[in-house]
């Protein structure tokens, strides 16, 4: 017989009572073991006693911070695209992989704001994503004869790269703080379903998709398409009277600032050019910034390098940065009967490490 001022009971403490000590059959049993398992369950009412509408409302929360995150990196992409002409000139596959990922940025960035609960596992593979081809970017130096080294101190000193790199991560924490919340949701059944998808499963589904839609638009950038009209960044100019093996002109057919585009090492391109007062020179055509090709105005006597606006002198020495390296030159040979042939090059050049 219990008090009348005795304290709520227990599960427990009620089928106790209920049953009287002597055990439970039936519906009554039944009844009584269902609500001891669910008292018992860890996750019964969510991560620490957590409700659905407390879940929902932690998730807004942090779905608002991934919108404005999001967004922000949107932003230092369409930086990045503007500002570094290395990405259009050099890496035009690169630039259009980095346009798909600055509008799934943007759109993701919307739609958490908007507070669209099925959005949260998709951006978190969007910007594990954006981090790893960010990061990729940095083995592809060699694709560009630069070595890694120089090519992650060159992304990694671009701030909007850095930022955009810091954003994704952010991203990344901010989505597993609202780990719990998700994790409780989606498991909350309701007639129209859970409130949102959260498995491995599904965020692989997901990050392929991703991946795919990104690849598709890397391998579309790769095709060749037309040049731009810019001043000549690859002429090639056979002479008439070259006969030597190796040779790449013929004194006999140069003209004064009339410049020879030829390859040298094979792939890298270079310039011969013959000066006012008669005398040769080669050099290197690759910028020694980030290796973008230049073009020579013959014009103003000048090389010009169209990424990031570093000019050169017709004997390559540096009149405006960024690069702060002269152009490579490269040793010419001239035999008896005037065929120019390169021997070696001379000089410090990121590009021909």
């Amino acid at each position: 017989m219990h008090s009348a001022n005795q304290g709520p009971q227990s599960p427990t403490e009620a089928a106790d009572a209920i049953c009287d000590g002597q055990g439970c059959s039936g519906m009554c049993g039944r009844r009584v073991q269902a609500t001891s398992q669910v008292a018992a369950k860890p996750g019964a009412g969510g991560p620490k006693g957590r409700s659905k509408e407390g879940s929902r409302a932690g998730l807004q929360r942090i779905q608002a911070l991934m919108g404005v995150i999001f967004l922000a990196s949107a932003g230092a992409g369409i930086y990045l695209l503007v500002s570094d002409g290395s990405l259009w000139h050099l890496a035009f596959s690169h630039a259009v992989g980095l346009v798909v990922v600055v509008l799934i940025d943007g759109a993701l960035g919307l739609v958490n704001l908007a507070s669209r609960r099925r959005a949260y596992l998709p951006s978190l593979a969007a910007a594990l994503l954006g981090f790893m081809l960010q990061l990729g970017d940095i083995l592809t130096a060699p694709q560009y004869g630069m070595t890694v080294t120089y090519f992650a101190s060159y992304l990694f000193g671009l701030w909007a790269f850095d930022l955009l790199l810091g954003l994704q991560a952010a991203v990344i924490v901010a989505g597993a703080a609202g780990r719990g919340y998700a994790r409780h949701l989606s498991r909350m059944k309701s007639r129209r379903g859970s409130d949102l998808s959260y498995s491995r499963r599904e965020f692989v589904r997901v990050f392929a998709g991703f991946g795919a839609a990104v690849a598709l638009a890397v391998g579309l950038g790769s095709v060749k398409l037309p040049a731009l009209n810019t001043p000549q960044l690859v002429t090639t100019t056979t002479a008439r009277s070259v006969q030597a093996a190796g040779a790449i002109a013929n004194t006999n057919d140069l003209t004064v600032n009339s410049p020879v585009y030829f390859e040298y090492p094979s792939g890298y391109p270079s310039m011969l050019i013959k000066k006012a007062d008669g005398s040769l020179i080669a050099l290197s055509m690759l910028c020694t910034h980030v290796c973008c090709q230049c073009a020579y105005d013959s014009r103003s006597e000048q090389i010009y390098c169209p990424c990031h606006g570093s000019l050169f002198d017709q004997n390559g020495n540096v009149l405006q940065g960024p690069a702060n390296l002269p152009l490579p030159q490269i040793e010419l040979n001239v035999d008896g009967n005037g065929n120019v042939v390169p021997t070696r090059v001379n000089g410090t050049s990121p590009c021909m490490g």
